[in-house]
């Protein structure tokens, strides 16, 4: 009728995903043997046998109980295992959230150790877990660019994640850069750099480690620019 309004129907809000608290008493000795599980007899034993692995760099490890943030760069989906494969340690892995939409993929990082965590706004259970993991001798692994760089021998954007948490724990930075990753025969290398101190300035810290994953792996910084910064 003439003078009636149109009804507009809206679809209702779809309720936001929550990720509960990880529970530091899930982390015990089961973790453990399942990264070095994954890391040294199922991924060690395929690249040693497909991918002519080579480790370099492991007079740079510090002691077993140092708690380290341990950052790489990402060029593939075999590279999460090598961070384990290459050091030995106990880790707790920060992955972006969205990884855990799958069903499967999120039970299976979840069993390796990893904890999902919103990249733009870490939420304060998990940098308490992380402290107290830290305290306990577990080391943080992730990847500074926080997703796969596809740029061929470039690094791509980098995040401030490491260093922040490097500064909030107090703990030393191993980069450990990883070449070749993305073909499937390899060769691939694995470069364990030296000892980064955090810094109060994380931005600076940040492109610390870059350099540092640039010299490792050989591959250029494709730009200057945060991964939050819009061109």
């Amino acid at each position: 009728m003439q003078g009636d309004k149109a009804v507009v129907k809206t679809e209702p809000a779809k309720p936001a995903r929550v990720y509960p608290a990880p529970d530091p008493a899930y982390f015990d000795e089961r973790r453990i043997w399942a990264q070095e599980f994954a890391g040294q007899l199922v991924f060690g034993t395929y690249h040693r046998l497909f991918t002519r692995l080579k480790i370099e760099g492991r007079e740079n490890l510090p002691p077993e109980d140092t708690a380290m943030v341990i950052v790489g760069n990402h060029k593939s989906f075999y590279d999460p295992p090598l961070f384990q494969t290459s050091t030995n340690r106990k880790m707790v892995y920060f992955a972006k959230q969205e990884l855990w939409h799958n069903w499967l993929l999120g039970r299976i990082l979840t069993w390796l150790g990893a904890v999902p965590i919103n990249r733009d706004k870490p939420e304060k259970s998990r940098i308490k877990f992380l402290i107290h993991m830290m305290k306990q001798g577990w080391s943080l692994g992730m990847f500074i660019e926080g997703t796969r760089c596809r740029l061929k021998k470039k690094l791509g954007r980098p995040n401030v994640g490491p260093a922040y948490f490097a500064r909030l724990t107090k703990a030393p930075i191993l980069p450990i850069g990883f070449v070749n990753t993305d073909q499937r025969f390899g060769p691939v290398i694995v470069r364990i750099g030296k000892l980064i101190q955090p810094k109060d300035d994380v931005v600076a810290t940040t492109w610390e480690i870059m350099d540092a994953l640039s010299e490792l792996t050989g591959y250029e910084i494709a730009e200057r620019k945060l991964a939050n910064e819009k061109d």
